[in-house]
């Protein structure tokens, strides 16, 4: 059945690919983010689709999204956020403004009309928390104020509260999801694997900072996205927060040797401290591993790509595109 779908932050990784699922299942799609659409390569393969029809605005603004919000759409998937730890210590004050008050104002909009809201959330949520796998219920354990890198953490999990709390005051239909590093074709090159990726297919020695010890659970796009539609639509979901992340753990050296075998390349790996390029406002998470026993008892949910597999597939595409080879140049 056709239905009407509002999604913020269209123009990112995680948006744009939805959009593309969205619009393949025959809905209407009304898109809403910062930047000019022209300029755009991600929406580049949908921005004339006859379904799609997009907002340039900022979530902080009532008037853009007045402009923007669609009083019966069946929901409203809310992406738009600050993303990246290298943006998150830059400008922490934009970020904690972008995330609560553009939060806040969708919020009011959707209960108002009874619109249900997928809110994304992130796995920085739990912070520190030794306690491994990450439950959905389980503590957040974080830094102190100081350190501008917990001021995502805060800024998300503050959302989460908000949302909850109409929840519970009207019984206003959402759910929470919360990614687990998320990756694939068209990630901005600023993360672990695109930015290994990136600069590996550009010819220059991938970056491990502090050792590589750290561990991550690498989640490809296409079962964020399988899992991200199955948390906005089902009713099992509704009033829940959800971890959509794959279980399998890897260093972060592990990544980048899979990234440095899979392009056949005899780059040497660049050694980076932390503490001499960031200094003391950041603080790195050493493991970061989710339960996903909710998303599969409500949704049906796991991830089927491996970390090999995912990598592959996000060389093949980077090797296809010159145009995202020099991003960043």
């Amino acid at each position: 059945m056709k239905k009407k779908i509002m999604v913020t932050g269209v123009a990112g990784l995680i948006g744009s690919h939805l959009v593309e699922k969205l619009l393949k299942l025959n809905h209407e799609v009304y898109g809403f983010d910062v930047v000019d659409i022209n300029f755009n390569r991600n929406l580049e393969n949908i921005k004339n689709h006859e379904n799609f029809i997009y907002f340039k605005g900022d979530v902080r603004s009532s008037e853009d999204l007045n402009l923007f919000f669609q009083s019966d759409a069946s929901v409203l998937y809310h992406l738009a956020s600050v993303v990246g730890v290298n943006k998150y210590m830059e400008d922490p004050l934009s970020l904690i403004d972008i995330g609560i008050s553009g939060t806040r104002n969708l919020i009011n909009m959707c209960n108002k009309h009874n619109v249900r809201m997928l809110f994304t959330s992130t796995s920085e949520v739990y912070g520190k928390n030794s306690n491994i796998p990450w439950l959905e219920n389980g503590d957040r354990v974080l830094g102190p104020t100081n350190i501008d890198r917990w001021s995502y953490s805060t800024s998300k999990a503050l959302c989460e509260h908000m949302l909850f709390g109409m929840h519970h005051k009207n019984n206003w239909p959402m759910s929470i999801v919360r990614f687990f590093n998320v990756y694939g074709p068209r990630q901005n090159p600023i993360y672990v694997v695109s930015k290994s990726i990136h600069r590996v297919l550009n010819g220059i020695s991938p970056e491990l900072y502090d050792g590589g010890n750290q561990t991550r659970c690498f989640t490809y796009i296409d079962d964020v996205i399988d899992g991200l539609i199955l948390a906005a639509t089902l009713e099992s979901a509704v009033g829940n927060v959800i971890n959509l992340g794959n279980t399998i753990e890897n260093t972060v050296r592990e990544v980048v040797n899979t990234i440095l075998k899979a392009s056949n390349s005899n780059l040497k790996i660049t050694h980076i401290k932390t503490k001499e390029r960031y200094g003391n406002v950041y603080e790195d998470i050493p493991r970061r591993v989710p339960s996903i026993d909710k998303a599969f008892s409500l949704l049906g949910w796991k991830p089927a790509t491996s970390m090999e597999e995912g990598v592959k597939k996000t060389i093949d595409w980077a090797k296809k595109n010159d145009w995202y080879l020099d991003l960043n140049k």
